[in-house]
């Protein structure tokens, strides 16, 4: 069988990009998710790209805690 248009054979899950990752991930961040997105993500997301996205999204977010306590406390 030959590559589609996108460079991947048919029938294989296509693989998702960065922006696509870090977007699963807010999503789980703000836990509320529509079951056919999360089963379409789980086809597609790498799960090493999901644990470094993961670990980036939250040291953001504890970045962006302390920085506020510090403007605030100022």
């Amino acid at each position: 069988m030959g590559a589609g248009r996108d460079g991947a054979r048919p029938g294989t899950p296509r693989q998702a990009g960065f922006w696509a990752t870090m977007r699963a991930v807010l999503w789980s961040f703000f836990g509320v998710r529509k079951r056919q997105a999360w089963l379409d993500d789980a086809g597609s997301l790498n799960p090493l790209a999901v644990v470094a996205a993961g670990v980036l999204a939250g040291a953001i977010f504890i970045i962006t805690i302390v920085v506020v306590v510090q403007v605030v406390l100022a």
